[in-house]
Order: structure tokens, then C-alpha cells, then sequence
């Protein structure tokens, strides 16, 4: 054992892994409640020997990202075993095997190989590397130097080596594509012996989820084994219902007795748990089971040969918050049209994760909470719950191991859900019944366990607006869930509204679920994933009158919006999310509202964790709360980004007011869609294309002709927009910019483009405006959609937008612009400049709309490959530095001057050390030394975590405060060190002095 402690210690040494900075294992004595759930289930069910956690920003370890285990030897069925279970498990995406003479890093994205013909196993699949020991402790260094501490917490690790983690082949997503398979050929194979429709859509999709969860539940037991190998069910146990079957898969072979087993065990186990659907044992034939059997045992050629992978699964080791997902999964695929069942519809865990975060933490000691989801579909929430209140008590109570009594205890008396769906609460109880029985033993599972009969007591079947229903007597302490977003509201949830007269737009029956939450939950506490359109966004009359009326009746402590991940978490998301965490209004409401916005960083951590940042948090306070425009800038933008917005809207007059004093007329194009009505008006006329429009280069020979006859929508009050002169308005943007164009012709144009009729002068003004940076940064501060729901924007925003008053000398100078630039193929940066003289800009407000174009379009438009996650240069990090210090001196007044060295080189970090300087001219030098570098951020992080306030590579961005000096710890990265970062730096510095001072002399 000793022997194993040393060969260990030096590789954590090599990696820069302690306890103080998340690493476990079985002698750390100072865990928290989820390093100790977790490092508990790795033990058992992997038996490694440590876990390294990545830590939050307030050094809490928070996200399993290495699974450690020592050997003696080199035992090739050992290791692909150990894969094996790792892959299933899951989380963490590494496995370190440290041998006596190398060390062998797994990737646990990767699944691993069958057998091989002669049985033995190829250890190949899923190595990430093979590293030779050696005695001296600096070159063992350099060798793991890809895999230390600060390139795993800066993300720099995944950055680096993101083509070779492949989510696809992760085991969530192999298994999901699996069941998804078998599914669809259940669900075909009864339909098509269904000859004369006797068996409804819901009734073969309850019956065919029944029977794969039933499988997956018995295949769960089957294989949970203890230290000493015994599973569940007794020896033998499966021959008593077929002679000879020793598992769950040779039972199969026969029909009878397949349902004989189901009913024993609902008989045994009591509960929910196995209870036969309707018809089912008359629907289901021996050629569905054998055929799900053959699945099973991986010998089925279902989907081509993605099956082989089936044996290589354990329910041992595969999550518990897994297979809950899986039961989602059931619940959300389509009913009717599996051919149609892609992409993910199942509620991502690191999003339940951070939003139970803040309602129901893991640390702290056990204290019994009602807990509702009023929408709990497949209970994935209510799941997450129980486990960490069942962790809490076992942290609290410290009991050798936890009982069946107690589980159910928690369980009883803490988790409740409601949903309308008869089937999901039905899949709501298997999934709490499951995570149960992960935290006992198998035999005790069967000797003693009774599961506790859900339905009716703790899980019901309403209409969460229905009244006087069982649910409603019981008071709550936290209510929490994803509710419908479906633009629809049910009949009882109609009546509630009119009866209570609550305000909800767009009839958004999940703005219904927050007003009926605070009903419910009065004195707690209550958490959901909304629409972030309707919630933030929406700007009509009935959107305003909502938030207006949320904000006023409830004290709301942090909104998350999750906007930017709105492709990364959902697939097919019907639109972006957010997270609202609010309680019903006291007399003390807060003064501010935490409000986060996490970006993704495009590699594969996006799938597994927010990594939260200081850009992307602010706090709102409470009396901005009411500008619907606070929202969206502080999500791209900062203060002096909301002060500049307000600048360009006191500078200007909404276009749609231009264009109405000056009698013009505007609307959208025409709409191909149901192709109802019929239009011989447009035939023959040049018509424009969304994808090859450009301005400056339309003519009417050149265009092709519209030939069709058939529309939707033919603009009939408003074909001016069709005539000449008109402005063709692109709402889609392309290169940076808005496309639009002024033509002298006629021509047609579909509803992709908004055409305006009217003077040609005007028109050419209003086009210059609209091609300039001027205007597109207003869209990014200030759009509904673009950037947050989709590409292009609507009408609204661009005639909501601020244009100067076009004057007669700024007329002339745009018509004389129009030629010359946008004919004549012109340098655009001259219709800038135009612009910026019309709104009076200032050179600081210009370098503002520069940095949101070049960081924030240029990240949202090419995402990983984007010129904002680059490495800045020297002229950058110059700029930033002398931004930084003009900033300073201007806020500070001339009794400071400062001195600026930047640390800059490959490493993840860039370090600024702002000195206090005697002389009067500022400052700047650049360190382009790796060696003195890495001694200063090792000294910065361990000043860190001495002070247990994190690490400088988790927080990634930093200040820490010397007596002369601050030093500013940031990414490196070009976003981080532009204008408008050392603005905000150097604010941010401010208010910390100015906290500092007052500290000191109150």
C-alpha cells in the first residue's frame, strides 16, 4: 500500500494535485457532501484509488475530471475493464492507470473495443497516451506538463486536444442512440400487426416505454453487485421462471415466462415500479421479445452494427441521473412518427445541476424540505433532489450505511411532483424507485426493500392549475422544473389567469407556472427554466405588462441566461433559456439581481459544465430592472456600453418615425407559405434573392423573373414597396454588417427583406446609416432575437432604431457616399465615419463599437474559430495597457500615475502588473519570459488558495491586490485584452478601491 502511495504522490506531484485544490481519495478527511457521495460510488463501483475535481471560482470541487487507480503489475483484462466501467460511469473524461513503470491515460469519451475472436481484450481503444515512468521528478514534470493542474482548471487541455474527444461515442449518447433504435422497431412491429387500429398512438407508446423501462430496471438489479460479487436476485433466480435461464436475457426466449417475472416482482418489490400497461401482454409477441432480446446481447443487426456495443454497457456503473434520462427520453421523443425521433430531448444534468445549485446546494447539514416540480415530466429534477438529500443525511447522520426505512423516509417526506401526463409521472416513479436502490446494497435490495407506492401520495396527475387537489395541502420549501413553453394555455390554466387576473403574454403557459409557484410555495423558494424570449426579451405591450407585474410581486435574488447555449444544450431547442430563482415578495426586497450569462468556449467542457466567468456576471440594480434593454446589453456589453446605447437613442428619432413624417411606406416582402392566394402582379419582375444580394451590384436585366403565382402574403395595401425608388433592407446580416441597397428599379423581394418607398435622397441617407458599424452594434446591444433565437432580425428592431436627423448637408454628403461607396464598391470604413459624425461619437464611444464587432459578432458568428479566442498580439496588449492607464489617471485624478508590465506568452494566462509609478509618464513594457511567468502565476495561486478564495487558473480572471501593485490575471485570449476590457478593468478597479477606502473610514 505504501508502495502504491509513493508510485501515486509523484505522479500528483508531476500534476500539481492536492487535496487544497480538489484532488481525493480515501484519506482526505476534509470532503464535502458531493466529494464524498461521489468518491464513495467511484470507489464502488470502479474501486479507483482517487478522483481529481475541478473547482469553482469560490474553490468548491464541483466537476469530477480524473479517475486515478494504482496497479502492480500490467493485467490487460484488468485495464479494459477498468475502461470499461469508466466509460460507463462516465463523468469524469480521464482515467489515469499509474503503473510501476509507465502510466496509461484513458479517454473516457471513448467506448471500449468488443472481445476479440480468441477472448482476450485489446486495451488499444480509448488510450489517450502511454507515458514511461522516470526517477527524476522535473523531467516526469515536463512529461505530464499537458495534463497539469492549470492547463485542466484553464480549459487550455480541452482546447488543445478537442478532435480527440468525441461526444458522440460518450456513453449517454451511445445509449440514447440505442434505446432510441429499439424503440422505433417496437413501435413499427406493432403498428404493422395492428391491422385494423384497435391499439392509439399514446396506448403503443406507453406500452413499449413500459417494457424498455421494465428492462432497463431488471437489467439495473441483475447486474448491481457488492464487493464480494452477489447481485441482487438470489442464485438461481431467473431459472424459476425458465429452466436453465440464468439471466434476464434467456427469460426473454419465452413470452410466459418473461410476464411472469414482471409480475413476481411487482408482487415482491410493491410500489410502481413493475406494474403492466393495459393490454400490454395482449400487444407484445415473442417476436418483440426475442427481437429486444437480441438487442439485449448485442446480436442484433438493428441500426447497422451500433448494437456490438450493448454488451460492453453496465448498469453497475452507468449514473443513476442516466438513466433518469433515459426515461425522459421515452417521454419527449415523438409519438406518432418515430423516424422522426433526433436529437436531444432530454434535460442536460449540468443544467439541472447548476440550477439545483442554488436552491438545494450540496454542502450544508440535513434538514427535511418539501421539494416540488409542478411540471416533473420524468422526475430528472425531483431525482437530483433526493440525491443530495440523501447525501446531506448520510453527511449529517453518519450512519455506517443508510436503510431502506430511511430512504423512504426522505422520500415520503421531501419529494412531490405533479405533471398532466398520466405516463410521466408513471416514468417519475421508476426513476425515484432507481435512485433509491443506488444508495443500498444489492442483497439488502431484495431482502428488505418494499418501494413505497408513489402515485397518489407524492407524484400526481393533475393539471398543476387544477384546484383543490391533494398537492395543494402541503406547504413547500422549494419548487422547481422546466414547465411547458408551449405558447398554449390549458383550460384550468385559462380560468386561473382570468380568475386571479395575472398578466401573461403571448398566452406562455410557463409565465402561468411562476405566478401559480408563488400560490403554492409562499414562503420558499422557487426555481425555473424559462422562455428567455418571452421572460427577457419580448418588448410588446403584454411581455412588459408581465415582467412589470413579476418584478413587482416577487423578490428575484439571480436570473441565468442561458441564450448563447441555447444550440450547445438543446439540439432543437425551441428557443434559448433561462433560469429565474425568485421568492414571493417580503418588505425587504434585494437591491440588486445576480444576473449570469454563460458563454460557451466551443469545446467539448460546453457538454459537461458552465464555466462561469467575471465578464459574464453583473449585478442589475433593482431600478434598472424595468429597462427592457438592461436584459440583452449587459449580456453582450457592459455600463459604458448601456451609457453609449442611450447615447445613440437621445442622438437620434426612431426610423419608423422618419419614415412616417416623411409619408413613406414600408413592409416586409412577400410570403411563398400555404401558396393560398393567387398573384399574376408580380410575374415578370426582377426579383431579388436573400443569398445573393449585394448592394451595388442589382440590375434589372441581370436579375431572374418571377414566375410564380402563388402566395400567402402579396403586401396588398403596401406594393408601393415594390416600386421605385425603394430601400431593400437584407435582415439578415452578412460579414459584419447589414446589407441594403437603394434601387432605381422595380423589382420583388421576399419577406427576408423590408422594403421602404419613398424619396430617393432620403432613402440613400437612411442606407448609409444602415451599412454602417454604427448600426449593427446598436442591433447586438439591443436586438430581441439576433444573437440570442435567430440570424436575422426583425422588423421591429430596425425601425425602432435611433437615426440622426438627416439634415439637407447630411443628405447630400450621404447621396454623394451611396455612389462612391456602396456603387462604386467603396471602402465601407468611409460610411463609418459619416456615421459617427451624424451621432456626434466621441473616439472612446468608437473603440466601444469596434471591440463589439470584432469580439462579440465575430465570437457569436464563427463560434470555436473566432479572432476573439486567439492569442492577442503586441499591439493589442499595448493598447490595453495605455487604455488601462488613461482610464486610471482620468478616474483617479494626476495624484497617480502608473506603470504597465504585461507577462505574455504560450501559457493559458496573461498577467498585467500595474505599478504605481513615481514618474509622470505612464508605462508599458512586455515579458515575453515563460519561466518567469510560470514562477508568477504559481505564486499567485498559492497566495490564493492560502487565503481559500480559489485559484488564479479557475478563476482565470483575477485581481489580486499588493501593496504598489495589482497584479490582473486573465485568459489569453483577445477578448480579454481589447478596449472595452481594460474599460471595464480599470472601473472595476475603482469600485474596489473605493469599497476598500470606505471600509477603512466607516
Amino acid at each position: 500500500m505504501k508502495y502504491f502511495e509513493y508510485n501515486l504522490g509523484s505522479i500528483f506531484q508531476s500534476l500539481d494535485m492536492s487535496y487544497s485544490n480538489g484532488l481525493t481519495d480515501a484519506n482526505d478527511t476534509n470532503l464535502t457532501v458531493f466529494q464524498r457521495y461521489f468518491f464513495a460510488q467511484a470507489k464502488e463501483k470502479l474501486n479507483v484509488d482517487a478522483v481529481y475535481f475541478l473547482r469553482d471560482a469560490e474553490g468548491i470541487p464541483k466537476i469530477p475530471m480524473i479517475y486515478f487507480s494504482a496497479m502492480d503489475s500490467y493485467n490487460s483484462e484488468r485495464i479494459a475493464e477498468l475502461h470499461r466501467m469508466a466509460w460507463n460511469m462516465g463523468e469524469a473524461p480521464l482515467l489515469f492507470i499509474v503503473l510501476p513503470d509507465e502510466l496509461l491515460v484513458y479517454n473516457n469519451y471513448t467506448p471500449p473495443a468488443p472481445r476479440k475472436e480468441d477472448g482476450s481484450y485489446n486495451n488499444d481503444a480509448g488510450m489517450f497516451a502511454r507515458i514511461k515512468k522516470v526517477s527524476d521528478l522535473e523531467e516526469q514534470r515536463q512529461q505530464l506538463l499537458q495534463f497539469h493542474r492549470s492547463q485542466i482548471e484553464t480549459g487550455e487541455f480541452w482546447k488543445q486536444n478537442q478532435t480527440r474527444f468525441n461526444i458522440d461515442t460518450r456513453v449517454d449518447v451511445t445509449l440514447m442512440a440505442n434505446l432510441r433504435a429499439i424503440r422505433k422497431l417496437l413501435l413499427k412491429s406493432i403498428e404493422k400487426r395492428d391491422v385494423e387500429k384497435q391499439i392509439d398512438d399514446q396506448l403503443r407508446c406507453e406500452i413499449v416505454h413500459g417494457l424498455l423501462g421494465r428492462s432497463i430496471l431488471i437489467k439495473y438489479l441483475e447486474e448491481r453487485t457488492d464487493s464480494t460479487g452477489k447481485t441482487v436476485f438470489p442464485n438461481d433466480f431467473f431459472g424459476k421462471f425458465l429452466h436453465g435461464a440464468k439471466k434476464y436475457t434467456d427469460v426473454l426466449a419465452d413470452k410466459q415466462s418473461t410476464y411472469t417475472l414482471f409480475a413476481e416482482l411487482e408482487e415482491r418489490f410493491n410500489g410502481d415500479m413493475f406494474p403492466l400497461i393495459e393490454n400490454e401482454k395482449d400487444v407484445i409477441t415473442q417476436s418483440d421479445l426475442t427481437e429486444l432480446q437480441q438487442f439485449l446481447l448485442g446480436t442484433s443487426e438493428l441500426a447497422s452494427q451500433q448494437m456490438v456495443i450493448w454488451p460492453l454497457y453496465s448498469f453497475n456503473a452507468i449514473p443513476i441521473q442516466l438513466i433518469s434520462s433515459i426515461y425522459e427520453l421515452f417521454f419527449h421523443l415523438a409519438e406518432t412518427d418515430p423516424d422522426k425521433e433526433k436529437g436531444t430531448y432530454y434535460t442536460p444534468y449540468h443544467l439541472v445541476s447548476m440550477l439545483m445549485d442554488e436552491v438545494l446546494p450540496w454542502d450544508g447539514p440535513y434538514t427535511p424540505q418539501r421539494i416540488l416540480d409542478p411540471a416533473c415530466g420524468s422526475g430528472i429534477f425531483l431525482v437530483e433532489a433526493y440525491r443530495r438529500l440523501v447525501a446531506k443525511w448520510i453527511f449529517t447522520n453518519q450512519p455506517e450505511s443508510i436503510g431502506p426505512n430511511d430512504l423512504i423516509n426522505i422520500m415520503k417526506a421531501c419529494i412531490f411532483g405533479v405533471d398532466s401526463n398520466k405516463e410521466a409521472i408513471r416514468i417519475a416513479s421508476f426513476s425515484l424507485s432507481l435512485a433509491m436502490c443506488d444508495f443500498l446494497e444489492p442483497r439488502t435490495i431484495w431482502d428488505s426493500l418494499q418501494f413505497p407506492r408513489l402515485l397518489h401520495y407524492n407524484l400526481f396527475h393533475n393539471d398543476f392549475f387544477d384546484r383543490d387537489c391533494e398537492f395543494e395541502q402541503r406547504d413547500y420549501d422549494i419548487v422547481i422544473g422546466n414547465p411547458p413553453w408551449e405558447s398554449r394555455l390549458s383550460p384550468a390554466a385559462k380560468k386561473y389567469i382570468k380568475n386571479d387576473k395575472l398578466k401573461v403574454s403571448d398566452e406562455q403557459i410557463a409565465q402561468a407556472f411562476t405566478w401559480r409557484a408563488g400560490d403554492i410555495c409562499p414562503k420558499g423558494v422557487i426555481c425555473f427554466l424559462l422562455p428567455s424570449k418571452g421572460f427577457l426579451f419580448n418588448r410588446s405591450v403584454k411581455a412588459q405588462q408581465f415582467r412589470t407585474a413579476f418584478f413587482e410581486k416577487y423578490d428575484v435574488s439571480v436570473i441565468i441566461n442561458f441564450s448563447a447555449f441555447r444550440w450547445v444544450l438543446f439540439e432543437h431547442a425551441a428557443g434559448p433559456a433561462v433560469g429565474v430563482i425568485y421568492r414571493v415578495s417580503n418588505l425587504d426586497k434585494s437591491d440588486t439581481i445576480f444576473y449570469c450569462t454563460p458563454k460557451p468556449l466551443y469545446t467539448i467542457e460546453d457538454k459537461r459544465r458552465f464555466l462561469i466567468e467575471p465578464t459574464n456576471i453583473c449585478r442589475i440594480p433593482r431600478e434598472l430592472i424595468y429597462d427592457d434593454l438592461i436584459w440583452r446589453i449587459a449580456m453582450w456589453g457592459g455600463p459604458r456600453d448601456m451609457d453609449l446605447v442611450h447615447t445613440l437613442q437621445a442622438s437620434g428619432t426612431p426610423l419608423r418615425k422618419l419614415l412616417d413624417e416623411n409619408d413613406m411606406v414600408y413592409a416586409e416582402g412577400y410570403k411563398k407559405g400555404n401558396k393560398k392566394k393567387t398573384c399574376d402582379a408580380f410575374l415578370g419582375m426582377p426579383m431579388l434573392n436573400a443569398k445573393t444580394f449585394s448592394p451595388g451590384k442589382h440590375f434589372p436585366d441581370a436579375l431572374p423573373k418571377m414566375t410564380e403565382r402563388k402566395f400567402e402574403c402579396t403586401v396588398d395595401t403596401k406594393r408601393q414597396i415594390f416600386q421605385s425608388p425603394h430601400l431593400i433592407i437584407k435582415q439578415s446580416h452578412k460579414g459584419s454588417r447589414f446589407l441594403a441597397d437603394v434601387l432605381s428599379f422595380d423589382a420583388v423581394f421576399n419577406h427576408s427583406f423590408l422594403g421602404v418607398h419613398g424619396d430617393e435622397r432620403l432613402l440613400k441617407y437612411f442606407c448609409s446609416i444602415i451599412s454602417s458599424k454604427v448600426f449593427v452594434y446598436y442591433q447586438i446591444m439591443t436586438n430581441r432575437k439576433w444573437l440570442v433565437e435567430r440570424d436575422e432580425s426583425e422588423v421591429g428592431d430596425i425601425i425602432d432604431t435611433p437615426f440622426p436627423m438627416p439634415t439637407t448637408a447630411a443628405v447630400d454628403e450621404a447621396v454623394n457616399l451611396f455612389d462612391r461607396v456602396i456603387v462604386g464598391n467603396g471602402d465601407l470604413s468611409i460610411i463609418d465615419q459619416f456615421a459617427y459624425r451624424q451621432y456626434k461619437l466621441l473616439p472612446y464611444e468608437i473603440s466601444l463599437i469596434d471591440d463589439a464587432i470584432d469580439y462579440v459578432y465575430d465570437y457569436y458568428s464563427k463560434k470555436g474559430n473566432s479572432s476573439a479566442l486567439s492569442q492577442p498580439d503586441n499591439a493589442l496588449l499595448q493598447k490595453y495597457s495605455v487604455s488601462l492607464q488613461e482610464v486610471m489617471q482620468n478616474t483617479l485624478g494626476n495624484h497617480y500615475s502608473f506603470s504597465c508590465c504585461i507577462y505574455h506568452g504560450d501559457a493559458p494566462l496573461i498577467i498585467a502588473v500595474l505599478d504605481l509609478s513615481p514618474t509622470s509618464n505612464p508605462k508599458f513594457s512586455l515579458n515575453r519570459n515563460s519561466e518567469e511567468m510560470d514562477v508568477l502565476l504559481h505564486k499567485l495561486d498559492r497566495q490564493l488558495l492560502e487565503d481559500r478564495s480559489g485559484s488564479v487558473f479557475v478563476k482565470r480572471n483575477v485581481r489580486v491586490y499588493n501593496k504598489d501593485s495589482i497584479y490582473i490575471v486573465k485568459p489569453n485570449q483577445s477578448r480579454y485584452w481589447n478596449f472595452s476590457a481594460a474599460c471595464r478593468d480599470a472601473d472595476e478597479i475603482y469600485a474596489d478601491v473605493i469599497r476598500a477606502w470606505r471600509g477603512e473610514n466607516e
